[in-house]
């Protein structure tokens, strides 16, 4: 699986970047700017973008109980920055098995829930295929296909 570094935000003030996918449908609104993010290296001949998402809270923390950290401090500290999944956005639910140079790969496409085309997927391990699609995970990469989504505005916030 590929590594991820933590990407950059553009500017000292944090702004959304809004993708949309080829049939005008909203599917994500990320800090990151799509070409900023680091691509697959090979044998992925996909050039997929890496999208880390932050984990999800455990159940036994008392994150929920404190106030969020602002953009800055979150990007000073190296954390991940959360990037909002549109519910336009939806995932297969059987995964599919890619053959690599390298061996074999699963994985579980994202597709626009309006027109069905694939704009990206996660690589699931053998723990993670088990899952069912509604269960959560600690950590998610989402690789993303350029060719299938446009940045359609940018607002500071």
């Amino acid at each position: 699986m590929a590594s991820v570094n933590s990407p950059t935000v553009q500017s000292a003030e944090a702004s959304l970047h809004s993708y949309h996918c080829l049939c005008s449908t909203h599917l994500l609104t990320t800090p990151y700017l799509l070409s900023s993010l680091p691509q697959r290296a090979p044998p992925s001949h996909d050039h997929a973008r890496i999208l880390p998402l932050p984990p999800f809270p455990s159940s036994t923390s008392n994150e929920l109980d404190q106030p969020q950290d602002t953009a800055t401090e979150e990007k000073e500290n190296g954390k991940i920055l959360p990037s909002l999944l549109s519910p336009n956005l939806k995932t297969t639910r059987k995964p599919i098995v890619v053959q690599r140079e390298d061996g074999w790969e699963k994985r579980r496409i994202w597709r626009c829930g309006r027109c069905g085309l694939g704009i990206g997927y996660e690589v699931l391990s053998d723990e993670n295929s088990l899952k069912g699609v509604g269960e959560k995970r600690l950590d998610k990469t989402l690789f993303l296909l350029e060719e299938g989504l446009f940045e359609t505005g940018q607002w500071e916030v």
